[in-house]
């Protein structure tokens, strides 16, 4: 159908999933094009000028690639979600030209879908359909304005209910990996999962079995509320999979504060999360950090700050292992290499491709590893295993 006079559809939290798509054509005109270069101020001859655009190897004139950026909003705020969508981030790859005048389609999926944060990705494709030439690949990062915590005063407080096994609190298991995690792990523990939210947000249980509680890590007295919410429970396990983004840039190109952003949830993050489960373990207790393999083994510099931030985490770690070790709480990392979900879901596949070509085993690190890996330190037999740094690297030097 055409995107002319389209009233925005209404999705739920609860109508969302992976792999719900939605599509509409439009034409793109001279007019059109015209229209979005006077609103953006792009007037580059080789959108605007015949003549100049023949002389290119393009040979005619092109759509800006953010025109297409806008059919991407357009399928977010009109198709899916709808109308309660907040875009949060684009990701934009333009494998080939798209000329005009000319008719497109456009597609779009639901990539990845996060309920309990009411976050999600979805990703976008631009279709010229004269010739079916894909001419845009767009990840759109999003969110649902309609969903917002429940207060104290409005809900009261919902203690989380104990069901005789070990209790693990898993952090970040609203993202790819943690929610990941937490999902594997509930087959032997009691799992809580944390999500990032602000204070005094109730616990709930989640149709899955799995257990789900909010804080602000980065918060003052996050502590406080997360005990009401675990109604005082001992914990057993704690695994650390949270983390703010990876930064693009070197250390001289990113701004001071998004550096000290990441050293400061590397390190302090990690203490106060070791000061929680040391005053709430009910014996001997596990902590399990996922750090990367981009930390000491290969740091990058075109994400320096993330590295700094994750070799921080790193030495913090190590520090904490002889303190923690006295009340008979065994801390340690997990570093897995390039994992193709979460912060990495939209990396395009020939990246993908190129690192799998670096791995001597002939794939990339998975789920799997990282949650057998930390099923071992949360085992009996890992109790003596403490400070020390486990790299996922499939034999990558």
């Amino acid at each position: 159908m055409d995107e002319a006079g389209v009233e925005a559809r209404v999705f739920g939290a609860t109508d969302l999933r992976t792999g719900l798509k939605a599509e509409f054509e439009r034409e793109i005109t001279s007019d059109d094009v015209e229209a979005f270069a006077a609103l953006s101020g792009d007037r580059n001859p080789l959108h605007m000028d015949e003549a100049y655009a023949r002389q290119t190897n393009y040979a005619a004139r092109i759509v800006h690639g953010a025109f297409q950026v806008a059919l991407a909003s357009a399928m977010a705020g009109m198709y899916l979600p709808g109308r309660s969508v907040v875009v949060g981030s684009f990701q934009c790859k333009f494998p080939a030209a798209l000329r005009y005048p000319t008719r497109v389609r456009v597609q779009g999926e639901i990539a990845v879908w996060m309920p309990h944060s009411g976050s999600g990705t979805l990703r976008v494709r631009v279709l010229e359909l004269a010739h079916s030439v894909l001419t845009a690949e767009i990840h759109v990062g999003f969110s649902l304005h309609e969903q917002r915590p429940e207060t104290p005063a409005a809900a009261g407080t919902r203690p989380l209910p104990a069901d005789g096994r070990p209790l693990v609190l898993v952090t970040g298991a609203a993202g790819g990996l943690g929610q990941r995690l937490a999902a594997k792990l509930s087959g032997d523990y009691q799992v809580v999962g944390l999500t990032r939210g602000p204070a005094g947000v109730s616990a709930e249980r989640s149709d899955g079995g799995m257990e789900w509680a909010s804080a602000d890590l980065t918060a003052d007295g996050w502590e406080e509320d997360l005990d009401e919410q675990l109604c005082g429970r001992k914990i057993y396990g704690l695994v650390h999979a949270a983390w703010p983004g990876s930064p693009r840039g070197s250390l001289l190109d990113v701004e001071p504060d998004i550096v000290a952003g990441q050293v400061e949830f590397g390190a302090l993050v990690t203490i106060r999360l070791a000061r929680f489960l040391r005053a709430r373990a009910g014996g001997a207790a596990r902590m399990i950090v996922i750090g990367s393999t981009f930390a000491t083994v290969d740091p990058t510099l075109n994400a320096a700050a993330y590295s700094l931030g994750k070799a921080a985490l790193e030495h913090t770690v190590r520090l904490l292992a002889p303190e923690l070790a006295r009340k008979n709480i065994a801390v340690n990392v997990v570093a897995p290499s390039v994992l193709p979900l979460g912060m990495n879901s939209a990396t395009p596949s020939r990246v993908l491709l190129a690192q799998t070509a670096k791995v001597p085993m002939g794939r990339l690190c998975s789920d799997v590893d990282v949650a057998a890996s930390v099923g071992y330190l949360l085992s009996e037999g890992a109790g003596f295993v403490t400070g020390q740094v486990f790299p996922l690297t499939g034999g990558q030097l």
